[in-house]
């Protein structure tokens, strides 16, 4: 699967020779990484060539940072989409209980390089009371490989910044793609499903497309000191991973909160000189919209919405700015809100002068 050829040509190679960063680089290849999946993954009849327990009742995911995230998100998924049980966890808070049904969990480990200190050493632990464990990473023949059952590889070749963008919707694309597998076993359909993911690619280059948006809005966010991203649901997991970019990447203080949750109490943050980005998705226009109305009233922050095409043009009116990925697809849009998300980030960064692909204080292991 590729893009249009006449649109590589004319916009995406031009704007690839010009970029300086390896974050830019790497949001920019996004694109191109999930074609990739979806032409390794899923065969020309539609069959998702995955290797994926029998059973599966429970699910318990396993990481840290972005890749944790990516577990928030995937879980949520799984909620709604399977009907199953799942939880994602801290590699570094996670407790092996003796009380845990060991047989009856699918065990999830997320990480880019398949090296993760803790994430690695929550791995061997538990592997020593099942085998049923699977684990996604960029890295084959890593340790985390090594260990695991079943094997899901990322692809998404090697990743230089250390903020990660590539190598998470890689991660995020093989769990969904876990997620119609196992419909696949129960036979349920997932022809729409399908459709989607094909589409996916062409979608996120047009979504790439809001970068000149996201300059002009990063110019005012690194006017304030403090930035809160509000979400809810599998939104809620895309909120926190935009507030660990935006924290990696310029240092400015940037909290995600649950949309409702955050009216009780959390609010009071905007005493202080705030901007405030609402991730809207479908079911959760009514709760936005209310919410922007109390704390333009009480507290006026600066505020940015970023929606699908099922949010309500009046959107527009409550917010100093709107940025609509131009889809209905709940997919589509997680994908298209993490893109901008990270771009926002950068941008930022950028005009903060910070040390863009190599903050300070951090490291990773980087593996491709």
């Amino acid at each position: 699967m590729a893009f249009n050829q006449s649109i590589r040509e004319k916009e995406l190679i031009i704007v690839m020779n010009n970029i300086k960063y390896a974050m830019e680089k790497e949001i920019y290849e996004q694109p191109e990484i999930v074609a990739k999946l979806i032409k390794s993954y899923i065969s020309e009849e539609g069959t998702i060539l995955f290797d994926i327990p029998k059973k599966v009742a429970k699910i318990c995911f396993i990481a840290s940072g972005s890749s944790y995230h990516c577990g928030v998100i995937a879980a949520e998924m799984m909620k709604t989409s399977l009907g199953v049980d799942a939880q994602a966890y801290y590699s570094g808070e996670f407790y092996i209980s003796h009380k845990l049904d060991w047989n009856n969990i699918l065990f999830i480990f997320i990480s880019q390089s398949g090296e993760t200190s803790d994430t690695l050493k929550v791995m061997k632990e538990v592997s020593e009371r099942t085998d049923n464990i699977l684990c996604i990473t960029n890295t084959e023949n890593s340790s985390m490989w090594k260990l695991a059952k079943y094997k899901i590889h990322t692809k998404a070749g090697t990743e230089e910044s250390i903020a990660s963008t590539k190598s998470l919707s890689a991660q995020l694309l093989c769990n969904i793609l876990l997620i119609m597998g196992i419909k696949q076993r129960y036979k349920e359909e997932i022809c729409t499903e399908l459709n989607v993911l094909r589409q996916l690619p062409d979608f996120l280059y047009k979504t790439l497309s809001n970068h000149i948006k996201i300059k002009q809005i990063a110019r005012e966010l690194v006017q304030y000191d403090s930035i809160e991203i509000l979400g809810s649901r599998i939104f809620y997991g895309l909120a926190k991973e935009g507030a660990l970019k935006i924290k990696e990447t310029s240092y400015i203080n940037t909290t995600a909160y649950p949309t409702g949750e955050f009216m009780h109490g959390h609010v009071a943050i905007l005493n202080r000189k705030s901007a405030v980005i609402v991730l809207v998705d479908q079911i959760n226009h009514g709760i936005c919209i209310n919410n922007i109305k109390k704390m333009k009233q009480s507290y006026n922050p600066y505020f940015v919405t970023i929606s699908d095409k099922n949010a309500p043009e009046y959107f527009y009116e409550l917010c100093q700015n709107h940025i609509m990925t131009d889809t209905k697809e709940e997919i589509s849009a997680i994908f298209g809100t993490l893109i901008l998300l990270q771009l926002i980030a950068f941008e930022s960064a950028k005009l903060l002068n910070r040390n863009v692909d190599k903050p300070i204080g951090l490291s990773k292991v980087v593996k491709g």
